[in-house]
């Protein structure tokens, strides 16, 4: 163990461990945005590219990378409320 380890509290390990989860959350959270700003794009401009027949397969490949990154989204805001909320309870106490 090291020597803020030893130095902090349970109570303030536990508060450390939530806001160290949110960083986390919040840094796949921008990346996600990040990509799904891209991958929509990319597959926006497909779609003026509809008679080149390759362009079919990668516009319905976009168009689920699309739905499973707004899914991945939404899960990942419902995780950092959650996280909020402990924090909250843990910094009341």
């Amino acid at each position: 163990m090291n020597f803020w380890g030893l130095l902090m509290s349970g109570g303030d390990r536990k508060i450390e461990s939530i806001k160290e989860r949110l960083k986390l959350y919040s840094e796949i959270l921008r990346i996600l945005v990040i990509l799904l700003i891209a991958i929509s794009g990319g597959t926006a401009g497909l779609l003026f590219k509809l008679s080149n027949p390759v362009a079919i397969p990668l516009l319905f490949l976009g168009l689920v990378l699309t739905v499973g990154i707004l899914f991945g989204i939404v899960r990942l805001s419902i995780r950092l409320k959650e996280c909020l909320e402990e924090l909250g309870i843990w910094e009341r106490n």
